[in-house]
């Protein structure tokens, strides 16, 4: 443990010295950018571009550098940017947050220069060192933070951390733990009593069990355990706290799974005066859900014209390959609400493909009704852009829960508690259960409702943007595309 935090202090120490070495280069190379790119141009390129001012001169801002890197440093320790990010993407937590720190910082340097004529007041110089402040900072903490990872990954630098069950929850820790070496946690294995008969996706190769639940001091001695979750509900309140003791003794961090979580996955944390609740609160709010919708109109829209040379590829490549039926698909899916619409696909199968069957879903690898270009298409998802007109119209999402047949909603209903409150936003054409299984997922709808509970509950602009990445890598893998 001692090493983790003095490998934490040591990162910190090399963001904190990255900026205040390029503080002041940026402001630098801003003035430079300013007053002396016609120097630049006539005496080493011997071109006549650019103004010469001799009268501009760097000596002003050298004598306030020191203000400015306090306040920029100030700045970036209020957003955030001495704070490690964690979960999916952390690069874009870390553009976001240089982003908000440079523009934070810079509005304060302009309004200091209102007051003290100390501080040099040229607005072509703030605005270019607010342009490269966003850039080179981003780049910096990116950088930074791979060199991390590196160290976390190959070094295994970072806490090691058990999970005591074997529930769907106790595998949604293990998941995150093996997802996301941001959370400097290293998972070690679990304690449970038997194996589960499924394991979520991204562990069915991750996921050990090193013993029983009762044998967790030898465990813990055992692997330097730094970290315990425990989300198994057969620990009896004598054994609990001999653990809490046990944990207190030994410098172990111990994280207990509220009660309430294993009866609904709908709730958040919640601190009230610094006393622990779980809430219903959360998911996006009218001003984000405004700017979802315009975002998706935007795309949408975009993408329709943009894409509109491919459709007509597609649409000549399947009426060569199936000539004898329709080029576009169109199925009753239910949407928000859940109110009935018409969603649009390019044709993959074969006319009629349920006509013996009835509604079913797709074999996985053993699936014969493809056509010959629908097989391809459904490997990289190309089967799915039309409903970028859906999107258009309001009927669908760019992200959300994957929209359902009401043959199998009203199946799932029946068994999987929850299940209506996915209709509670759009479906969408990605979305995050799409990215953490695919069409594994398809024949896991418990788990499926997970991943879409998790989005309803925990859904943002930047959730929706990093899913979007996360698709498109997804996509170009071809993970478990069927």
């Amino acid at each position: 443990m001692n090493q983790f935090r003095l490998f934490d202090k040591v990162f910190n120490i090399l963001r904190l010295s990255a900026d205040v070495i390029q503080v002041p280069l940026i402001f630098i190379v801003a003035y430079s950018l300013k007053f002396k790119v016609g120097y630049l141009f006539r005496y080493v390129f011997s071109l006549h571009y650019g103004s010469i001012y001799d009268h501009a001169q760097i000596e002003p801002y050298l004598h306030v550098m020191g203000i400015v890197v306090a306040i920029y440093i100030l700045t970036f320790y209020l957003v955030g940017l001495y704070s490690p990010s964690v979960g999916l993407f952390p690069e874009v937590d870390e553009t976001i947050k240089s982003v908000k720190g440079v523009s934070f910082a810079t509005i304060q340097v302009i309004a200091l220069s209102f007051f003290y004529r100390e501080i040099p007041n040229s607005r072509s110089v703030l605005l270019y060192s607010w342009a490269l402040g966003i850039m080179i900072v981003s780049l910096s903490r990116i950088a930074i933070l791979q060199i991390e990872l590196y160290f976390i990954k190959h070094r295994k630098l970072g806490e090691n951390a058990i999970v005591i069950g074997e529930n769907d929850v106790a595998q949604d820790i293990t998941e995150k733990l093996v997802l996301y070496p941001t959370l400097r946690m290293k998972y070690c294995g679990s304690l449970a009593d038997a194996a589960p008969l499924q394991l979520h996706y991204h562990i069915r190769e991750k996921f050990i069990i090193l013993g029983v639940p009762s044998q967790y001091k030898d465990v813990c001695i055992d692997r330097k355990i730094g970290v315990i979750f425990l989300c198994s509900r057969a620990i009896s309140a004598s054994q609990y706290k001999d653990m809490v003791a046990f944990c207190d003794q030994n410098k172990i961090i111990l994280k207990v799974l509220a009660e309430m979580s294993f009866l609904t996955p709908l709730t958040v944390s919640y601190e009230l005066d610094g006393i622990p609740f779980l809430t219903t609160e959360g998911g996006i709010g009218f001003f984000s859900g405004v700017l979802k919708r315009v975002f998706d109109v935007v795309v949408s829209g975009l993408g329709l014209i943009l894409l509109l040379p491919l459709f007509i590829l597609i649409g000549i490549a399947t009426k060569i390959s199936s000539p004898d039926g329709p080029i576009l698909y169109i199925q009753e899916r239910i949407g928000k609400n859940g109110v009935p619409f018409k969603m649009v696909k390019f044709r993959s199968m074969v006319v009629n493909a349920e006509e013996k069957t009835g509604p079913a879903v797709v074999d996985e690898k053993n699936e014969t009704r493809y056509t010959s270009i629908g097989r391809w298409m459904r490997k990289w998802s190309l089967d799915e852009l039309p409903q970028l007109w859906n999107v258009l119209i309001g009927e669908m999402s760019i992200v959300g829960p994957r929209p359902e047949r009401e043959f199998f909603v009203k199946q799932f209903e029946e068994y999987i508690p929850y299940y209506t409150y996915r209709h509670k936003v759009r479906g969408g054409i990605t979305g995050w259960a799409q990215v953490n299984g695919r069409s594994v997922l398809t024949r896991r709808p418990e788990q499926k409702i997970k991943y879409d509970l998790y989005y309803i509950k925990a859904g943002s602009l930047l959730l929706d943007f990093k899913i979007l990445l996360k698709t498109i890598f997804v996509v170009l893998k071809r993970e478990e595309a069927y």
